[in-house]
């Protein structure tokens, strides 16, 4: 068991770090961490505030990207070379490759997420002339988000073609941080079943604003542990919701 879910890990990680997404984002990475380096002298006064917000924004986004664009085509693959059914011919069970992929995606996507949390500790390091690992408490929770976002993403690639399964993930995403904006405003100003439909979704989906403390380590209010706690705890379970249904859909196409 752990023998094929390390295998399948190690060989999602290999492919993934050498497609060319993977080594397009990583450039865009750098080049938006520098430039708000370079934009902050601009900004009257709030250099640091930009560069922070401006490379949190960045891995925030960028690893997003990285984790729709791979992983949307990561399970849909094997299926249209029909390799998944030599693979389960095999003593192995769907949640052993389901696992292994959204561990070896997620080996891709943290070490992005590494690299450019480093990057942006150093050019902070450079701009404030000290050292503020309250930074990582916001890249932690990214993190959290992304391993939310991960497992939607191998969702999404057991049930429909890459293209719609990233279209589908990334209104998802913005739904996610936008769902209590929607919900207001469906609450003033939309008819009943309007009303109803938001109130659904808003509570059907998880609020990825939970996930999101930038605006809060930016500005220097403090985030604490029992929230940080609470946030990783909601991450988690749907990550594993998530996950377990690719499972189910995954094992239904196998004795096709």
């Amino acid at each position: 068991m752990r023998t094929a879910i390390v295998a399948f890990a190690k060989n999602t990680y290999k492919e993934g770090v050498r497609d060319r997404i993977f080594l397009m984002v990583g450039v865009f990475g750098v080049i938006a961490v520098i430039s708000s380096f370079i934009i902050g002298p601009l900004s009257l006064g709030e250099q640091v505030r930009i560069t922070q917000d401006v490379g949190l924004a960045a891995i925030s986004i960028l690893c997003f990207a990285v984790a729709v664009l791979i992983g949307t085509g990561i399970v849909y693959r094997e299926i249209e070379r029909r390799t998944i059914y030599t693979i389960v011919a095999k003593p192995v069970r769907g949640w052993h490759f389901i696992l292994g992929k959204f561990l070896g995606l997620n080996a891709i996507v943290g070490l992005l997420v590494v690299f450019m949390a480093a990057l942006l500790l150093g050019v902070n390091a450079v701009v404030t002339r000290t050292f503020e690992p309250e930074i990582l408490v916001a890249v932690l929770l990214t993190w959290f988000e992304l391993l939310l976002l991960t497992s939607l993403s191998i969702l999404m690639s057991t049930i429909c073609s890459p293209i719609l399964g990233a279209i589908l993930t990334f209104l998802f995403y913005f739904i996610g941080h936008a769902s209590a904006d929607l919900k207001e405003l469906a609450t003033r100003f939309g008819s009943p079943m309007i009303k109803a439909v938001a109130t659904i979704i808003y509570y059907a989906l998880p609020n990825l604003e939970y996930l999101n403390v930038r605006s809060k380590v930016i500005h220097d209010i403090p985030v604490s542990l029992s929230y940080i706690g609470f946030a990783a705890s909601y991450a988690l379970l749907y990550t594993i919701a998530f996950l377990m249904v690719a499972v189910i859909f995954i094992s239904r196409k196998e004795y096709k």
